[in-house]
């Protein structure tokens, strides 16, 4: 009997550690996205808000060779989604948070962000449920590998 050996090379750029989302740390071939914080805030009225929101910060660096929008990589990578006892409902992104610690984060989530540099950003979901988990789910841009999710409990 032959005793054959099959070699298999495997190209070092496909190996695995380079796209994950894990310890709460998203990296994709364009940027790094860091979950830095969450809370939820009580609706605000006075912009005629009905829903509570889950406002989420982290930190976006721009691996890319272009110029990058931290509120555009968020949308193309993170879906937020919430059970209830008969569907998966995807939330909606929200109003940026108003309140004033903020400020800075909201005006730099859509701004163009140089190759390098890192920026503190934010985020906001309506949540239909204050007593239900939302499930923060991490693809690799829109439509692309899953690359893990984070559970936000409420309660």
């Amino acid at each position: 009997e032959d005793n054959k050996t099959e070699t298999v090379t495997v190209p070092e750029d496909s190996q695995a550690s380079d796209v994950y989302f894990k310890d709460d740390v998203l990296k994709i071939d364009m940027a790094t996205i860091k979950i830095t914080g969450s809370e939820v805030a009580p609706p605000n009225t006075d912009y005629g808000e009905e829903k509570s929101t889950l406002i989420i910060t982290y930190d976006f660096t721009n691996d890319s060779d272009d110029v990058l929008s931290p509120g555009t990589a968020w949308m193309a990578c993170f879906t937020a989604t919430q059970e209830t006892d008969t569907t998966v409902d995807a939330l909606n992104v929200a109003a940026s948070p108003a309140d004033e610690k903020y400020t800075q984060m909201n005006e730099v989530s859509y701004t163009d962000v140089k190759p390098g540099a890192t920026v503190q950003a934010v985020i906001s979901y309506e949540i239909n449920d204050t007593t239900k988990p939302i499930t923060l789910k991490a693809t690799q841009g829109v439509g692309g590998q899953d690359l893990g999710e984070k559970v936000f409990n409420l309660q």
